[in-house]
């Protein structure tokens, strides 16, 4: 979910969380120092920025330094595991994909935790759709175009992807049980190459962040056909949703969002949560969220928690029947 017009951004927030000189430290539930945000991915993308641009604004709020620290490997599991074994004191919380909280316990031996008892809930951060897109050199224009060639060429339709076990991939095994035919899979190592690969035939179709689309869309080197969200998203206004094309079952708006180790203080979550939902509804916060392709969210712990166990009890199902795995 690479970005290269964030990677600016994001660099430019050199200081993330500094306090502005000659501030004073809040009286807060949470330990004296810095405070760290763990994130499971390389510095650069969209939720590296996402991470950072949310640190800073929350360092001001509680009157503390918020570095983010970037734990990759594993797809994520690096960090989870750094967050598991965190002191539950406040000091350290970190914002997770739903891929790692509620997929990958579903796909992966290794993913030995569960969200809903293993850590504690802060907040919901931000949600993005996910578009169905299809290579130029098939002249499929819309959806309709899609089913036809999908009918004439049934054992040639693949989808492309950033990497096995990801949203995009379980979406597209989603759509192979909705749609009621096959979908053969084809990974690529991120999204950069996934684009490459569909702008440039190499899989005649492909399913990815919106908005890492939307430019190639945009300048006719792929059609996105349609997208996840209830809405339709903001970076390709032009496409329809699955809903507004008669498949419910096909709506999904994967989300990033902060947890903190279990066992945290109510209070310290309390303290989190309402910094976070600060930055969250600040104007300029949301805007570079909204242009970075994002939906913003914001919430009670309680809400997170509850979102956590509804996209559990839906996708189980979904990855039962696919069976998915990736150990």
């Amino acid at each position: 979910m690479k970005r290269r017009h964030l990677i600016a951004g994001s660099l430019a927030l050199t200081a993330l969380g500094n306090v502005p000189r000659g501030a004073q430290a809040q009286a807060t539930p949470l330990p004296d120092g810095n405070l760290r945000v763990i994130f499971g991915y390389p510095p650069g993308g969209a939720g590296d920025f996402i991470a950072r641009l949310v640190a800073e604004h929350a360092g001001r709020t509680l009157g503390r330094n918020v570095i983010v620290v970037n734990q990759a490997g594993a797809t994520g599991l690096l960090a989870i595991d750094a967050l598991r074994r965190a002191a539950p004191d406040g000091a350290t919380i970190g914002m997770m994909p739903m891929t790692g909280a509620v997929l990958m316990p579903m796909v992966n031996s290794r993913a030995t935790f569960d969200f809903s008892t293993d850590f504690e809930p802060v907040v919901h951060c931000v949600s993005y759709s996910l578009g169905f897109a299809a290579a130029p050199t098939l002249n499929v224009k819309a959806w309709p175009d899609f089913l036809t060639w999908a009918k004439a060429n049934p054992k040639q339709v693949s989808y492309g992807v950033s990497g096995l076990g990801s949203i995009s991939h379980l979406f597209g095994a989603m759509m192979q049980q909705v749609l009621g035919f096959e979908l053969q899979v084809v990974p690529f190592k991120g999204g950069a190459e996934l684009n490459n690969a569909v702008m440039g035939g190499h899989v005649p179709f492909g399913i990815g962040v919106t908005s890492d689309f939307a430019e190639p869309h945009k300048g006719g080197r792929m059609q996105i056909l349609a997208v996840s969200s209830k809405q339709r998203d903001l970076s390709a206004p032009d496409v329809p949703t699955f809903i507004e094309l008669g498949y419910r079952d096909l709506e999904s708006e994967p989300w990033f969002a902060f947890f903190a180790p279990r066992a945290t203080p109510a209070a310290a979550i309390a303290a989190w949560n309402e910094a976070i939902n600060a930055a969250l509804k600040d104007t300029t916060v949301r805007d570079k969220m909204v242009r970075a392709g994002f939906v913003v969210g914001g919430g009670s712990s309680e809400e997170l928690r509850q979102r956590i166990a509804a996209d559990k009890a839906r996708w189980q199902p979904v990855v039962t029947k696919s069976g998915v795995r990736m150990d």
